[in-house]
């Protein structure tokens, strides 16, 4: 009976475990950026500031508090579109339905673009003052 050790295996299974390592180590070199991958860019840009988000039904109103509402926008390698573009009307929206309001006055818009190593990040603000109509 032929016992076997690292002389035996020769060249074909050192390949193998060499190969496995090899693998092993660029999985692991690859992965470690996209983990760590942080944001590279971000920068704040004022957009205006409006008396109102919506057309005024009334001059008699009752005021219910502050409030903000976003929307966002993902662009994969900064082309790709990958949801829906920043839309005006629906953070506008939220910002209005988080106190169950009927407009938004004072109005302050403002823009947010994150720059990743896998894409971009828009985000639009929107903050006023919601207020329900008296009837």
């Amino acid at each position: 009976m032929q016992r076997w050790n690292k002389r035996n295996y020769g060249i074909a299974g050192q390949t193998g475990k060499g190969s496995r390592r090899l693998c092993l180590a660029l999985g692991i070199a690859l992965l470690c950026p996209g983990l760590h991958s942080g944001c590279l860019y971000k920068g704040v840009r004022v957009a205006g500031l409006e008396p109102h988000a919506k057309v005024m039904e009334s001059n008699t109103y009752r005021v219910l508090g502050e409030a903000e509402g976003t929307s966002s926008s993902f662009h994969l390698l900064w082309i790709v579109p990958v949801t829906p573009r920043i839309d005006y009307d629906r953070a506008a929206g939220e910002a209005i339905n988080r106190l169950r309001g009927d407009n938004l006055i004072n109005v302050r818009t403002w823009f947010e673009r994150q720059v990743w190593i896998i894409g971009m990040v828009e985000i639009l603000h929107v903050k006023g003052t919601v207020i329900q109509y008296e009837k």
